[in-house]
């Protein structure tokens, strides 16, 4: 059990575990409705001061769709948060990629430099340390991390995390990325 102090200070943020990405969506990552349960366990785990979900929700003409599928668009049921994740017990949901101009793989800034104001947000709830889980490891949840991990002690749940993993290296190098930020990368 985690102490009070403790809670106070720690926040999980899970990333786009949305429909377009889980088995089925338009830009599906292979196994990824297999991170649920620990996903799950994490969100309820009362372990946190805060629960932030991030959502992909782009317009339909988004700069992102020229590299890949169209993938999250508003108002369709794969921009939603999965079914089987645990909602109820998300404080909040964080929208990116709402800027049809420019993508947004990172919660805390968009690919510009934007900041997204979430760093403001934690910390003036007293956070210091995020865990991050979610999808996808090679993109957006590494890019959460790299992004966290100059503001907040950070580290990514690996069981609760899937890659597209499109060229072979793509996880490996991003996983490195994350280790030589000083993101702290959790096996179990």
């Amino acid at each position: 059990m985690t102490s009070t102090t403790q809670k106070a200070g720690r926040a999980l943020l899970v990333v786009d575990v949305q429909n377009d990405f889980m088995e089925g969506g338009t830009l599906a990552i292979a196994n990824a409705s297999a991170i649920l349960p620990f996903v799950n366990g994490r969100i309820v785990s009362g372990d946190y001061a805060v629960v932030i979900a991030t959502q992909d929700l782009h317009p339909e003409n988004h700069v992102s769709f020229g590299n890949w599928p169209a993938h999250c668009v508003q108002f369709t049921r794969g921009a939603e948060l999965h079914p089987g994740l645990a909602r109820d017990s998300v404080d909040l949901i964080w929208r990116k990629g709402l800027d049809a101009k420019v993508d947004s793989y990172g919660a805390f800034e968009d690919n510009q430099g934007r900041s997204s104001h979430l760093a403001d947000l934690l910390q003036a709830r007293g956070i210091v340390t995020v865990d991050i889980v979610g999808l996808a490891t090679d993109y957006c949840v590494g890019t959460t991390a790299l992004q966290s991990a100059e503001r907040f002690h950070t580290r990514v749940l690996l069981p609760g995390c899937r890659g597209v993993g499109m060229n072979r290296q793509d996880i490996p190098d991003m996983l490195a990325k994350m280790r030589l930020a000083g993101v702290e990368l959790v096996e179990g």
